[in-house]
C-alpha cells in the first residue's frame, strides 16, 4: 500500500473514531445511554466503572505519547508506523476519556463533582487532538509553524494538568 493510501486510511479511521466519540458523548449528555454505576476495585482502589475507563484512556495517552518523539529521533525508519499507532491509539483513548467526562458532567446535583481540573484537562486534550489532526491532515498547512509549536505545548499542558487532577482527586491540593 502506498503512503498516500495509508494516510487516507488513517485519516478515515481517525474521523470515524472522532464521530463515534461525539455520538457516544451526545447520547450520554442526553441521558439516552448511561453506563451502570458499578464500583470496581483495582489494587485496593475503588472507583466507578466510568472512572476506571477514564484512567485507562488517560494512562494510555500519558505513556504512549512520549514514544513518538523518541522514535522520531532514535529510529526514524519506524516513525511513520509509530505515528499511525499514535493517532489511532490516542483517539481510542480520547473516546474512553470522553465517556468518563460525559458521565461526570451529567451526574445528578447531589453527587456533582468539582470539575475544575477535569475541565482544563479535557480542554487540553481536545486542543491536542485538534492540532494533531490539523497537522497530520495538512489542513493547517497555512499555520504549520504555529501548529508545530502548539501541539507539543498542549501535550505539556496535558501532563501538567493530569498531575494536578490526580493530586486534586486524592485531596492533596
Amino acid at each position: 500500500m502506498g503512503s498516500q493510501t495509508v494516510k487516507r486510511a488513517i485519516l478515515l479511521s481517525a474521523w470515524i473514531i472522532i464521530i463515534a466519540a461525539a455520538i457516544i458523548e451526545a447520547l450520554i449528555f442526553l441521558h439516552l445511554v448511561r453506563l451502570p454505576f458499578v464500583q470496581v476495585n483495582v489494587f485496593g482502589a475503588t472507583h466507578s466503572l466510568t472512572h476506571w475507563i477514564g484512567w485507562i484512556g488517560t494512562l494510555y495517552i500519558a505513556f504512549a505519547t512520549p514514544f513518538l518523539p523518541i522514535v522520531r529521533r532514535k529510529a526514524p525508519i519506524y516513525f511513520e508506523n509509530t505515528l499511525n499507532i499514535h493517532i489511532i491509539g490516542n483517539l481510542v483513548a480520547v473516546l474512553l476519556v470522553s465517556v468518563h467526562f460525559a458521565h461526570q458532567v451529567t451526574r445528578s446535583a447531589s453527587s456533582y463533582p468539582d470539575l475544575g481540573t477535569g475541565v482544563v484537562l479535557y480542554a487540553a486534550m481536545m486542543l491536542l487532538v485538534a492540532t494533531g489532526i490539523l497537522r497530520y491532515s495538512g489542513i493547517g498547512k497555512r499555520f504549520a509553524k504555529q501548529i508545530i509549536f502548539l501541539h507539543p505545548a498542549f501535550a505539556v499542558t496535558f501532563y501538567l494538568v493530569i498531575i494536578l487532577h490526580i493530586l486534586h482527586g486524592i485531596s492533596l491540593i
